[in-house]
């Protein structure tokens, strides 16, 4: 999986560094078309943060945001992989996403990162709820920074939306949106901390 990444990486790497560095081109894309390519694999990245959070010495802290009130509990190591199980289904592979989803990637400047985003096509079965996501990389380490996932849901005729955050090596937050008819929606936020530099 990193020679996978540094590939991927080094390809990013060299496009940037033809790019033309003006202000006006914030974002330069790399590659819009929707050709069979090799994605980033998602899901076996984040098992990898899982098995190397398992051999750390953590603690850790869950924050719980909703109401405009914050409450937060100490866990147990193995409550980091219980929570994670939104970020892990349906898994994200390359076979998974040349048949339901589109990418593209470009250099966002103004935060330093090469993007790599991905939506669904409109064919999106309706038991697949992810419909977006993206992994920003730094482009001077070769490293992922993020991965942020979008999932959308009816359930009982209210919409729900889920926005999955991990942050590399920090934590991960799961942002849940509920909008029902006629009301404010309601925005619950449960974020899993385990480092604390």
């Amino acid at each position: 999986m990193q020679n996978f990444f540094r590939a991927i990486c080094f390809v990013a790497f060299i496009i940037f560094s033809n790019c033309n560095n003006t202000r006006e081109k914030q974002a330069q894309p790399i590659n819009t078309t929707e050709e069979k390519q090799p994605y980033f694999p998602v899901t076996d990245f984040l098992l990898g943060q899982l098995n190397e959070i398992d051999s750390l010495p953590v603690t850790p802290l869950k924050i719980i945001v909703a109401e405009n009130k914050s409450d937060s509990v100490w866990l147990k190591k193995k409550d980091i992989r219980t929570f994670a199980i939104p970020f892990l289904h349906p898994v994200i592979d390359s076979n998974f996403i040349q048949k339901f989803y589109t990418g593209v990637s470009f250099m966002d400047q103004t935060i330093n990162t090469v993007t790599f985003s991905y939506d669904a096509k409109p064919a999106l079965p309706d038991s697949i709820k992810l419909n977006h996501w993206d992994v920003y990389i730094n482009p001077q380490k070769n490293t992922v920074q993020r991965i942020y996932l979008v999932k959308n849901d009816v359930i009982n005729g209210t919409d729900v939306t889920e926005q999955l955050t991990w942050e590399v090596n920090k934590w991960y937050s799961i942002r849940t949106i509920t909008q029902r008819k006629d009301k404010e929606p309601e925005i619950k936020e449960e974020i899993m901390k385990w480092d604390f530099d």
